[in-house]
């Protein structure tokens, strides 16, 4: 169902709730039964809708297992060590999820949605922003199709998939509901989330690694991050999702078994948006991308690909898109002159945050 009959349709459901005037007349009373009536079979296609979509992209949620070893004794064994969620991106049998949730796993397994519990190896990762790439020995799998986040906007609903506290070890994944709260998010820690979607579908632990989809069964992310209150480790209706664009900088590379890494320019950027606008380079490190192109201290930079930078998130959003190997168009301000300069980002050989 297009999302302005969705809209529609729900309008239409929440009059339901509304009280409705008396009237004495039995032609009104006749004409209030159709409408109710007519809601609720609007409700009713809606309900449909989702019974549909929710069947659909439980074809490509699955959960994952993480096995630890473990020694007492002098005696080595391998015990449960936490669980996730992925999805499925390629139909010869590669998942994604987070690194975090298969780190130290001595195995691991991935459960389908028709119960088969498949034995997993990790093909490649991407650990400063929390990627990882599995592979199974199944080819018979649903990819999932991609949305572009930059098209998503708050107050979108969207569906959460995947394995919270272990409810989708029976090859049923949880689907919970919510919208889009936000966009542009940062959060920072061991894992760099950049341009991160924010949700209040309800997202638990297990969930991670899971995909978000949108009404039309695409993947808006995937859910990573959730924000918790006094330590308790449940949801309170924040949740946080790695944007499929930042995925597709970097997924078809992965999937190819190259070692990806952010892209390195060499700017260090002051820590704070300049009162004009832009962010300002604090230091530029010798015989980088930035330094070959005289790229200075001092100067402001307005402007990456043709998007507006106006302020450190923008920088740090716009970066974390770019892979090594990129070439990109830097747009700043220098001594009052507006200068335009291209330069090839590098890599530096290590899992360290973009600049």
């Amino acid at each position: 169902m297009p999302r302005t009959r969705w809209r529609a349709s729900l309008a239409s459901c929440l009059l339901l709730a509304l009280p409705s005037g008396a009237s004495g007349a039995p032609a009104a009373r006749a004409q209030d039964a159709a409408e109710e009536e007519s809601i609720l079979r609007d409700a009713e296609k809606i309900e449909r809708s989702l019974i549909s979509l929710v069947s659909r992209i439980r074809e490509s949620t699955v959960a994952v297992v993480r096995y630890v070893q473990q020694e007492k004794d002098g005696v080595v064994t391998e015990v449960g060590g936490g669980m996730g969620s992925g999805v499925v991106v390629s139909n010869d049998g590669k998942v994604f999820t987070n690194v975090h949730v298969i780190e130290n796993a001595s195995r691991i397994e991935v459960v389908f949605r028709d119960g088969a519990t498949v034995e997993a190896e990790l093909f490649n990762k991407m650990p400063v922003y929390d990627f990882a790439l599995l592979r199974v020995r199944r080819a018979d799998l649903r990819a999932a199709d991609f949305a572009k986040t930059s098209l998503v906007e708050p107050g979108q609903w969207v569906l959460a998939a995947g394995n919270p506290r272990g409810l989708g070890l029976d090859g049923e994944p949880v689907v919970t509901l919510g919208i889009v709260s936000g966009k542009g998010r940062v959060a920072g820690g061991k894992y760099q989330y950049h341009n991160a979607v924010q949700t209040d579908a309800e997202i638990n632990p297990g969930n991670s690694g899971g995909p978000l989809f949108d009404l039309n069964g695409r993947v808006i992310g995937i859910n990573g991050l959730i924000t918790t209150v006094n330590n308790a480790i449940a949801n309170v209706g924040v949740g946080f999702t790695i944007p499929a664009d930042q995925i597709a900088s970097f997924l078809p590379s992965m999937l190819s078994g190259e070692t990806v890494e952010p892209g390195y320019s060499g700017i260090q950027i002051e820590p704070r948006t300049d009162e004009k606008g832009g962010v300002m380079v604090k230091s530029v490190d010798r015989r980088s991308p930035a330094d070959k192109v005289g790229i200075r201290p001092g100067d402001r930079i307005t402007g990456l690909n043709g998007k507006p930078i106006d302020g450190i998130t923008a920088w740090a959003n716009e970066v974390a898109m770019l892979p090594g190997g990129r070439t990109v168009t830097l747009r700043l301000v220098r001594e009052n002159r507006s200068l335009v300069k291209k330069l090839t980002l590098e890599t530096r050989g290590g899992d360290e945050a973009p600049r």
